[in-house]
């Protein structure tokens, strides 16, 4: 690890390794997860063939559930699992399971898991080498895990497009220097699931929102 790589995991332990209570969760909800607009259904898009077959989904790390809840529209076959350590967060749904537990210790049998979701939320897991050890664990052979994380490397157009949509001017000043630019790049990401166990299966940006797509089989 390069040193400017460890004074990022430093950074990200000290500034996003924390679940959101309260306030913070409020905020995030209200005023930050809305600004990825309609990358939900792209995603489900580039997944629809790994869905269609799929019994179980995880969402880790799903926040106000925004992913677990249109994956559930969309697919109703699915039995979709949606975990986080907030318990702002971790509050029961009608139309998808909740669970409150860390991405360091799933509360699942191993291989139980077709398609894991990260969306937003490996940077904000305390251990990230033992989360993804633990997704390789439920996710069953040949199924998929896609971790989608802010690129730090995003183009100027694709930084703007989320962060107007941002809800507080603090909020869309502190995007690109703070969220977006202390973010891992893809390849530290890669070479810590590729120690857990896993293998690229796709890489791909998307064309709208400043985040790249990692799918992990």
């Amino acid at each position: 690890m390069s040193r400017f790589d460890s004074i990022i995991a430093r950074l990200d332990r000290m500034l996003f390794a924390q679940p959101f209570e309260g306030r913070l969760a409020e905020r995030y909800a209200m005023q930050a997860r809305p600004a990825f607009g309609d990358l939900d259904d792209r995603l489900l898009d580039a997944l629809a063939d790994q869905l269609a077959d799929a019994t179980t989904l995880l969402d880790v790390g799903c926040g106000p559930a925004t992913f677990a809840r249109r994956a559930a529209e969309r697919f109703p076959h699915l039995h979709v699992l949606a975990i986080d350590p907030s318990r702002d967060f971790a509050r029961p749904h009608t139309s998808f399971q909740v669970a409150r537990a860390r991405g360091e210790a799933l509360p699942l049998g191993d291989g139980t898991v077709d398609v894991a979701m990260c969306l937003s939320s490996i940077r904000y897991v305390r251990d990230q080498a033992t989360t993804l050890r633990e997704l390789r664990r439920v996710v069953r052979p040949g199924g998929r895990l896609a971790i989608v994380e802010l690129d730090p490397v995003a183009s100027r157009s694709r930084i703007e497009a989320h962060a107007e949509r941002l809800g507080s001017p603090w909020l869309r000043h502190a995007f690109g220097p703070l969220l977006l630019r202390t973010a891992s790049k893809i390849e530290r990401i890669e070479a810590i699931a590729r120690a857990a166990g896993w293998h690229r299966a796709a890489l791909r940006d998307d064309p709208v929102q400043p985040v790249y797509v990692l799918e992990l089989d």
